[in-house]
């Protein structure tokens, strides 16, 4: 009788525990990543890659809603530096300082600064390294605009 009393308390705390609803705040996917209210405007001219992502995550529509100004900033940070002087990794850092502005009135919303980051090997060809800072540029532009998306919802939600 007792040990069928605590399968039965075993099983109701397991199922207590896994559905109890949590879910993360900035996890952002493809499902509730909404940017069709979003038009693009850039303050400063980036580079061909991160223009490129920015522009794909956040498609245009005739009927925006908010108007979000960019100001990006990338930097390579040398990260291994071999004996003889030369780089054998790099980090690439994207920062957003982005501004959040309601279409119709012109009235500022939100604004933020996001980061993001990702890391690349020199290669032996000038090519091969070349693809992997274009990949590197795209995966942390990818990281910071999901983050800076996250946040901007996050706001408008909070303010309604």
């Amino acid at each position: 009788m007792i040990r069928l009393f605590k399968i039965y308390i075993l099983f109701f705390i397991i199922f207590s525990l896994t559905n109890c609803g949590f879910q993360p705040i900035y996890k952002t996917t493809d499902q509730n990543l909404n940017t069709v209210n979003y038009s693009i405007k850039f303050k400063n001219e980036p580079s061909y890659e991160i223009k490129n992502k920015i522009q794909e995550i956040f498609r245009s529509s005739s009927d925006n809603f908010y108007t979000i100004a960019l100001d990006t900033n990338q930097t390579s940070i040398p990260i291994i530096i071999n004996t003889n002087g030369t780089v054998s990794k790099y980090r690439i850092e994207i920062m957003i300082d982005f501004e959040v502005v309601e279409t119709e009135n012109n009235k500022k919303v939100y604004n933020d600064v996001v980061r993001g980051f990702a890391e690349y090997l020199v290669q032996v060809s000038e090519i091969q390294t070349s693809e992997k800072r274009k990949q590197a540029i795209q995966i942390a532009t990818q990281e910071a605009v999901q983050m800076m998306s996250a946040k901007i919802q996050s706001n408008i939600l909070q303010s309604k």
